[in-house]
């Protein structure tokens, strides 16, 4: 999300108004997903919700409020709905958070917020947001500026980039998930340590691969985090009942981490098994869970090949953050040879016998992909030489962009650069493209289409020519 200046007054108001009490009647079913629920008063936003199979009005129930920033509701609640915890939670999901300002994302929460609060009974002590992405960030600003949400599950990404949105105070539990391959894992990393730093309790979960949907047993433990931080705090009544199945829960969690073949995971896991649960066990049982994982081959092997790799990330990304914005800035395509094989390199160390540094290549392009997605967009239309180049760019990154190849043909006729489109021409028919009628129909080509090459072209792929 964009970074904007402050709220005024009046978009500071807290997001959570007083609970009436009295639940209206929403006609909603329990134990599934209800969506495009209307928020009284407005004709553009609705939520998704979610009601315990067990719902009644005649207890108070735990809310979280999930944002996804492309406005999927549904989608996000599924992700917790998969997991059996979250069965216990009422779920809202916003369907009209986009990457906009966070002001107009605020309303957006203050609205459902309202009429969350005032239609359902809510247990204030157990207020949590949680989102996907840019979500992420948005939820960790709501509960920044708010004071009144308990704690946050960001996936993917959390610290949103206006550092008046930013947390300061240790006022909510913080959980962050995120792929070991995400563009923004070491973000989130380094989020965490700084939360932690500020006193904050916060936690981080990394899960294989690079979505920012969590697996379901990650998910779950997540929402099992959060109930035995709220046991701790004694917002939950009779919560202590609770404690020994949810640590063998996680316990069970560990092993099976260990298992699957990351066993460096489990390991670091046993520290947060440690600051969750050490006030209920004792600490000789963590003690023998990590003796038994440093026993582990994998272990001692994932810890070498890890070594060195963040220091080393660090030295990339900053290197390809500052050249990347000098060439987009020039519009810079004679440098896009010298990319091509920076891109190599990495390919090369994602084949390597170093599974971490396979690993650290898919996050640097990932890295790069998330950059180019979020500046395409803000680029200046005029500006051709530099819409050009990232599009190019991440053709570079991602020979499947069909929309990127289409975007190069039509910036490389704008200035002329015939040779440079019939290249990408090909290259885009020898991946299988074949919807000539869209290239007939982009006016852009015009100039393109008349060249006995560009038909040449479309006949060697088996493809008809207007001329």
């Amino acid at each position: 999300m964009r970074n904007l200046p402050i709220l005024n007054s009046c978009m500071m108001l807290l997001f959570l108004c007083a609970f009436s009490g009295k639940a209206q009647d929403l006609h909603l079913s329990k134990g599934v997903i209800t969506d495009a629920v209307p928020v009284p008063g407005s004709e553009l936003i609705n939520y998704a919700i979610y009601l315990p199979g067990d719902y009644t009005v005649d207890k108070k129930w735990p809310v979280i409020f999930v944002f996804d920033i492309e406005g999927k509701g549904k989608k996000g609640l599924e992700n917790f709905t998969a997991a059996p915890g979250g069965e216990n939670f009422i779920l809202i999901g916003a369907n009209n958070v986009q990457n906009i300002s966070y002001e107009e994302n605020f309303y957006i929460a203050k609205r459902l917020f309202e009429v969350v609060l005032k239609n359902f009974p809510v247990d204030s002590k157990r207020i949590y947001t949680a989102g996907y992405g840019g979500g992420g960030r948005l939820a960790t600003a709501i509960a920044a500026i708010s004071g009144d949400v308990d704690g946050v599950i960001a996936c993917g990404a959390a610290l949103p980039g206006n550092k008046n949105y930013q947390p300061q105070k240790n006022n909510f539990l913080f959980i962050g998930l995120v792929g070991d391959e995400d563009g923004n894992f070491r973000e989130m990393q380094s989020t965490v340590n700084l939360l932690n730093r500020k006193k904050f309790q916060a936690d981080l979960l990394v899960y294989d691969g690079s979505s920012y949907y969590p697996p379901t047993d990650y998910m779950e433990k997540a929402l099992r985090t959060l109930m035995i931080k709220a046991i701790a705090k004694g917002a939950v009544d009779g919560g202590e009942k609770l404690v020994d199945s949810l640590f063998e829960a996680d316990l069970d969690f560990n092993r099976k981490t260990e298992r699957k073949g990351r066993a460096l995971y489990a390991f670091e896991d046993v520290d947060l098994l440690m600051g969750n649960y050490s006030r209920y066990k004792e600490k000789d049982i963590f003690r023998e869970r990590k003796k038994e994982i440093r026993k582990n081959r994998q272990f001692r092997k994932q810890r070498s090949n890890n070594y060195g790799i963040a220091e080393e990330e660090s030295y990339f990304m900053t290197d390809y953050l500052t050249f990347l914005s000098q060439d987009l800035s020039n519009g810079s395509i004679g440098q896009l040879p010298s990319w091509e094989e920076e891109m190599l390199s990495l390919e090369k160390l994602e084949k390597g016998d170093n599974p971490a540094r396979a690993k650290m290549a898919r996050r640097l392009k990932n890295m790069l992909k998330a950059v180019m997605k979020e500046t395409i967009p803000t680029l200046d239309s005029t500006n051709t030489d530099q819409l050009l180049f990232a599009n190019a760019f991440m053709v570079l990154l991602d020979p499947a962009q069909e929309e990127a190849y289409l975007e190069v043909l039509r910036y490389s006729v704008e200035k002329s650069e015939y040779g440079m489109a019939l290249f990408y021409l090909e290259q885009l028919l020898d991946r299988g493209f074949k919807d000539v009628d869209k290239l007939n129909n982009m006016e852009d080509l015009a100039l393109l289409r008349i060249l006995p090459e560009y038909n040449d072209i479309l006949e060697e792929h088996g493809l008809k020519t207007l001329y």
